[in-house]
């Protein structure tokens, strides 16, 4: 307690002028036995006490007087957040009974006494008291004390409720029907110590019983007892044995599976993992228990199911050189994820791709698995595929994926080259449609051919028509998706059509009367704003109502600029993997990739690493290799380095004009310039380039250069 929860705030006090007269009222009005005196801004700078005037009337000092004289002006007081305790202790070493209370600037704003502090000592006893009754009330044991005549000083509720006892009886009923707690309470009296704990059965519970001998100055006056119920702790017991044995059956089970499976915690810490998991990656369970899966095993994906929140199936990667299908699922208890299992399958893919590959070639309308065979329903993207951590990203992955769950339509809205086809992909790959993901670019169909390759058409349904007829790209996306790109570019007479076939669900082949249900999901994708075409006339309002039902803001390139350097070090990681020869990328050149605004998005972007990967000679990519455009967007300076090659071949002749000198060269005329220097040694001509030997037989078969 404090000051100034118990000083009074009634008082009156003076200055340094007042008659003696005017305290004679002061003390008589208030209770007190100073008066403090203060200056014009109510500062404290004196007291006067009560028997300071008492002792000058009895000198004859006269009542028109002023006080001045008999005023203290070194008082002792006190602030209003010190502790009763340290102000007692204050006024009694000072040897007085009041004191003025001022704040931090001494300004007066109370007077404590040494009667004030004693009720904030009653005060604080009882509300002490009201607590220690309230925490004896509902102690969850029972406990109970006893004298040394054996009559119950004190028990709480639980106590009376265990030993089936009210408040009236008496401590000889514990001793004729609690001969467990007699004898252990008989133990202490006699023999002054602690007895060893009991287990007490009473009405079908289980209890421990504890005593404890009370002494009060080395004299034994009772005895405390602690009653705690057991069956509570036996049926915890019991469920962890039921756990510990579930454990076992589902260690048993995850060991049998014939797939790779690991199992993390919320924190990505591997908890437990089978002989499958540690066969496709060379380990053991010991060496990884309690590891970071991100950090020891970040190809698997798990860390994109904590962060979005959702699940991952069926994910294409190639891990430790083999094909494997992964499936990563979150653990969830009352709503919050508490880990993950993934599951990978590695076992007979690639028989499995063969015989998916032998069948398609035997089916027309699976000819879109040739195309695309990552993915036996022609998609070829996951969301996992999709790049970035951002805030931005990560809300768009979130609700790609809910999207994903339902057959509504999709509208995906970008600028140009922020992964909008991506986006389509991963959502149909998420979901459990069986058919394909077909996609049409509605800005590259000429206008005539619009409404065949949609709808398809009959045997004879114009001159030039296929014998048999051919399906269309509605009938080939039948339980799959129908991807529509650049749909702002769509002809107004066949957006009227295609809204036909939203409404009703059907449609019918050119020059056939047969109708054709659809079930299917429809993604479209524009970077135009069709708010704006619908204002002049261009797109139709109905069908944007049709089409606008899961809209999907895709962020542009700019607005995720944290994402740049994992995109940028994908990018990288793919075009390694396509013959070139990199190492990765010096962090000079990162920074100013990450500071360009990417009008062109993840395109552009993809585009100018390409392109450096082509320029590159040292295997890193740096300033130099990175477009003028971008370089003068920053106004970055930089010499070129005059660059030798006689660390690749110790006998290789030098090209006179240097590789990055001549960046606007025709990539032909270099390919040749450089296979002449090495006399037609391709792996001479490939290290002069600062390229691969697999891309450069891609470029000499794309020229036709002959040696």
């Amino acid at each position: 307690m404090q000051v100034k929860d118990i000083m009074t705030d009634s008082f009156q006090s003076c200055d340094v002028n007042t008659p003696l007269m005017e305290t004679f009222k002061i003390f008589s009005k208030y209770k007190l036995n100073i008066i403090p005196i203060v200056d014009e801004n109510n500062i404290l700078t004196g007291i006067l006490t009560k028997n300071k005037i008492i002792h000058a009337i009895s000198n004859g000092y006269s009542l028109t007087d002023s006080i001045n004289p008999l005023i203290n002006f070194n008082p002792i007081y006190v602030f209003p957040d010190a502790h009763i305790l340290q102000s007692r202790k204050k006024l009694l070493h000072h040897m007085i009974g009041h004191a003025p209370v001022v704040d931090s600037n001494k300004q007066l704003i109370g007077i404590i006494s040494t009667s004030q502090i004693l009720f904030g000592y009653t005060k604080t006893l009882d509300m002490l008291q009201s607590q220690l009754q309230l925490l004896f009330d509902n102690l969850h044991f029972g406990l109970l004390s006893v004298d040394t005549n054996m009559n119950i000083t004190a028990i709480n509720p639980l106590a009376r409720e265990i030993l089936q006892i009210n408040v009236k009886n008496d401590s000889e009923k514990i001793i004729l029907t609690n001969k467990v707690i007699l004898e252990m309470i008989e133990n202490i009296l006699v023999n002054r110590e602690k007895p060893p704990k009991k287990k007490l059965n009473l009405n079908g519970y289980s209890f421990i019983v504890d005593c404890y001998p009370l002494f009060e100055n080395k004299k034994l006056i009772g005895v405390m007892v602690m009653i705690d119920d057991l069956t509570n702790v036996e049926e915890l017991i019991k469920e962890l044995q039921i756990t510990k044995q579930w454990e076992e059956k589902l260690r048993t089970l995850v060991e049998s599976a014939y797939d790779a499976i690991v199992l993390v915690d919320e924190n990505g810490i591997i908890t437990m993992a089978n002989k499958g998991f540690c066969e496709l990656f060379k380990t053991t369970e010991s060496k990884i228990m309690g590891k970071s899966i991100f950090i020891n095993f970040p190809d698997i994906g798990i860390k994109e199911v904590l962060d979005v929140k959702i699940p991952l199936s069926g994910i294409s990667k190639i891990i430790n050189a083999k094909q494997s299908l992964v499936t990563n699922l979150p653990i969830k208890n009352n709503g919050e994820i508490v880990g993950v299992v993934s599951k990978i399958t590695f076992r007979g893919l690639k028989q499995l791709q063969d015989a998916l590959n032998k069948v398609s070639k035997l089916e027309d309308s699976m000819t879109i698995m040739k195309n695309n065979p990552k993915s036996p329903n022609g998609s070829k993207y996951s969301i996992a595929d999709i790049i970035g951590t951002s805030a931005s990203i990560k809300k768009v992955k979130k609700e790609a994926f809910a999207a994903s769950q339902s057959r509504s339509t999709v509208l995906l809205i970008g600028e140009s080259g922020t992964g909008k086809e991506l986006f389509a992909h991963g959502i149909h790959t998420a979901s459990s449609l069986p058919g394909s993901f077909i996609k049409v670019n509605c800005a590259a169909i000429p206008g005539d051919l619009l409404e065949s390759e949609f709808f398809g058409y009959a045997d004879g349904a114009f001159t030039g028509a296929k014998k048999g007829g051919k399906k269309g790209k509605f009938e080939l996306a039948q339980n799959g998706t129908l991807f529509l790109d650049e749909i702002g570019d769509m002809p107004t007479n066949l957006q009227s059509k295609l809204l036909r076939v939203l409404q009703e669900k059907e449609f019918e082949p050119v020059g056939s009367n047969h109708t054709i249900k659809l079930d299917m999901r429809i993604i479209a994708a524009t970077n135009k704003n069709l708010e704006s075409m619908i204002k002049n006339g261009e797109f139709r309002e109905d069908l944007y109502y049709r089409l606008n039902i899961l809209r999907l803001n895709i962020p542009s390139l700019k607005e995720r600029k944290e994402d740049i350097e994992a995109i940028t070090h994908a990018v990288i990681d793919r075009l390694i993997h396509s013959g070139f020869y990199i190492k990765g990328i010096t962090s000079s050149a990162l920074n100013v990739l990450t500071k360009y605004n990417w009008p062109g998005n993840i395109r552009e972007l993809q585009n100018v690493l390409e392109r450096a990967a082509n320029l590159n000679v040292d295997g890193y990519i740096d300033v130099p290799e990175l477009p003028d455009y971008i370089l003068k967007h920053q106004d970055i300076n930089f010499t070129v380095k005059e660059s030798t090659y006689d660390e690749y071949e110790e006998d290789a002749p030098i090209l006179p004009l240097d590789y990055k000198k001549n960046v606007n060269l025709k990539e032909k005329e270099l390919i040749i310039e450089a296979l002449k220097q090495g006399h037609g040694n391709k792996t001479t001509a490939s290290r002069i380039l600062g390229i691969s030997r697999t891309w450069l037989y891609s470029k000499m078969k794309k020229y036709n250069i002959d040696v």
